[in-house]
């Protein structure tokens, strides 16, 4: 009788400790699940952050550098023509923002820009906001040049310039114009909002002033 009592609390305590093994292995398992899944949104939110902010940093930088010639010819053309576009605004302009990559180059400081959206080629749900700089301004403000991919998932993008004479935000600008012959605007505001197929959202709104030349 003693020797089986004993041989059977042996068995409940295996037990217990086979259980309790398991628990711990189940708890292991969900907090290291846990924190990947916690990992891997961190990590999607940051990169989308990041495509945000460069794209709406370089725009800042190149708009704020828009130039109008007073010297135009038939091959020479600087103008500034902005496309309120749902959902996606357009923007063709020259501006003194070329980067000479080499000293010895001859390359100029002038180049023509200009932003637009396409289908997103990865196949998301948003349009890719594409971006164009050509190094030799000509009469064409939308030909020629190096395009690429600025951001995807590109759920908005909003400019509105600010018309000093008339004191208030417009949506478009045209320097073809009568209205807007011959003057740049004096401020630009720009909204980009991202969000990817899982639904994660970055949206960025910031404004800057416009060199007079």
């Amino acid at each position: 009788m003693r020797r089986a009592s004993q041989h059977g609390l042996t068995l409940i305590e295996l037990m217990i400790a086979l259980s309790i093994v398991a628990v711990i292995v189940v708890f292991t398992f969900t907090t290291i699940s846990g924190t990947t899944d916690v990992a891997a949104e961190a990590t999607a939110r940051a990169e989308l952050s990041k495509m945000g902010r460069n794209a709406i940093e370089l725009m800042r930088k190149e708009l704020s550098q828009a130039f109008l010639s007073r010297n135009q010819t038939e091959y020479f053309l600087t103008q500034f023509k902005a496309t309120d576009r749902d959902p996606m605004d357009e923007v063709y302009f020259v501006a003194i923002a070329h980067e000479k990559r080499y000293a010895d180059t001859k390359d100029s400081d002038f180049a023509e820009y200009g932003y637009w959206s396409e289908p997103d080629k990865h196949g998301g749900n948003f349009r890719s906001l594409m971006h164009r700089e050509a190094r030799n301004v000509d009469d064409d403000p939308e030909r020629g040049g190096t395009v690429q991919a600025l951001a995807h998932n590109v759920r908005e993008l909003n400019f509105r310039w600010f018309h000093e004479k008339k004191e208030e935000w417009v949506d478009e600008w045209d320097t073809e114009n009568a209205d807007f012959k011959g003057i740049l605007p004096h401020a630009v505001e720009i909204r980009l909002v991202l969000e990817d197929d899982e639904g994660r959202e970055a949206a960025f709104v910031t404004r800057t002033l416009i060199a007079k030349r």
